[in-house]
């Protein structure tokens, strides 16, 4: 999309190195590919730890200016999707969300 003729700059933020290894092949290499495409990569953690994903989940919010997620809207379940989408919220971020089923597009009020 970084191609195309408005701007997207794309940054993969990941927690810490090594977070992926249980992933199967496929999903790895299609990290490694938007790794690669990106215009910046940034690795929150040195550490392997449960809460470098909620650091990672807040930088990305705190430095986006406009936030776009694929999200169930499952308040009830306890995800790193639900804790982004509720965080940005809170932030008053601008925010579409695309439902993973029925790709069905809405924006909450902040």
């Amino acid at each position: 999309m970084k191609h195309i003729d408005f701007y997207i700059k794309i940054i993969v933020i990941v927690p810490f190195i090594g977070y992926d290894s249980k992933w199967p092949d496929q999903s790895r290499h299609r990290l490694k590919k938007l790794i690669q495409n990106a215009n910046d990569s940034i690795v929150i953690s040195h550490s392997a730890d449960v809460s470098s994903y909620k650091k990672r989940n807040y930088y990305m919010v705190d430095h986006a200016e406009y936030l776009i997620g694929v999200f169930d809207n499952q308040k009830k379940l306890r995800s790193g999707t639900a804790q982004t989408v509720n965080y940005a919220l809170h932030q008053g971020k601008v925010i579409t969300l695309i439902h993973p089923d029925t790709m069905e597009i809405t924006a909450p009020a902040p």
